[in-house]
């Protein structure tokens, strides 16, 4: 009879210890719904770019804190707000996985619905009405795996900041040269973060064809001769190069190209008439610029000093618009 006994309270034990297990008490948690929210602008107004530069969906998630996400296109942003979890996901997205310390994991739960950008969702997750009991030294293991889990989340997919291609179009004006031209142009940039610039800077003119040439102050083989007093100009400018962004409202540029300013006298009739290139105020050859351009939004003014084979300066500026992608 009292082996009996002994052996009833050893059973009672052996039931006390297996009731305190965490997996006798564990219990599971389930999504109850998962729908779009068609009034909820959030992911609108607020967007969060994935890897490839495209904006996010939002899943609001009703839950507590203690949830562990993550998808096979990754999770690119979480943020924790009062009674809900925010997780910005790709387009595309077609599972996620959800993991809780405590009450085990949801693998590859497939949304009902078509993820899109811009577009927020609310998944609400059923949790079990009683916490799970105390069990020790279990939990403060768990809960380090958690903590490394969020953190291997974020390295997955972080958030980079999208570069956007943009194109200024910039009308501008210059003054130099020896014989102090006035002339006009067009600069067109294209980049994200490097592109490309092409400058054309003319004063419309010409000299046209001429019968010698003379000195600065007209002299001719040592002879000054009669001159009328009109003259003719001509200048053009072509540069291309490299453009760079240093911020989102600084950019410069630097290039070369080919370009010509020249002048021409009028001989009087008394000298035979005719045209003479001064060789003074004249100039032609390999051309280089270098430049920055400041934008404001829409609004992009340019800066950019010309050279004519070391010989000649130009100082342009510019007022444009700048056109971003």
């Amino acid at each position: 009879m009292k082996r009996a006994i002994n052996l009833f309270y050893l059973l009672l034990v052996a039931l006390a210890i297996i009731n305190r297990s965490p997996e006798a008490n564990a219990q599971k948690f389930s999504v109850s719904s998962f729908r779009v929210l068609p009034n909820d602008v959030s992911a609108f107004i607020s967007p969060i770019k994935d890897l490839n530069g495209e904006d996010c969906a939002l899943i609001k998630v009703a839950a507590s804190e203690d949830f562990v996400f993550s998808a096979p296109l990754g999770i690119v942003k979480r943020e924790d707000n009062v009674g809900e979890i925010w997780l910005y996901i790709p387009r595309k997205s077609k599972k996620i996985t959800i993991k809780h310390p405590k009450w085990g994991v949801l693998r590859d739960y497939s949304f009902p619905e078509k993820i899109d950008s811009h577009i927020t969702y609310e998944m609400r997750i059923d949790e079990p009405e009683y916490p799970v009991g105390d069990i020790g030294s279990t939990v403060t293991t768990v809960r380090d795996t958690v903590v490394v889990m969020r953190v291997d989340t974020l390295v997955v997919a972080p958030q980079t900041r999208y570069v956007p291609f943009s194109v200024n179009v910039i009308p501008t004006i210059g003054y130099g040269g020896n014989s102090k031209t006035v002339t006009g142009g067009l600069l067109v940039t294209a980049m994200k973060r490097h592109g490309g610039f092409l400058h054309v800077s003319s004063d419309f003119g010409t000299v046209g064809k001429t019968i010698g040439e003379c000195d600065k102050n007209g002299a001719i083989n040592g002879s000054i001769p009669f001159f009328t007093g009109e003259k003719r100009h001509g200048c053009m400018i072509i540069n291309i190069g490299a453009a760079h962004r240093l911020s989102d409202k600084v950019r410069i540029f630097e290039g070369l190209g080919y370009g010509y300013n020249s002048i021409a006298w009028q001989l009087a009739e008394s000298e035979g008439g005719g045209y003479v290139k001064n060789s003074f105020y004249s100039r032609s050859g390999v051309s280089f610029e270098a430049g920055a351009i400041f934008t404001v939004k829409r609004l992009s003014v340019s800066a950019s000093v010309i050279s004519i084979s070391g010989r000649q300066w130009f100082g342009l500026v510019g007022v444009g618009i700048n056109i971003s992608k």
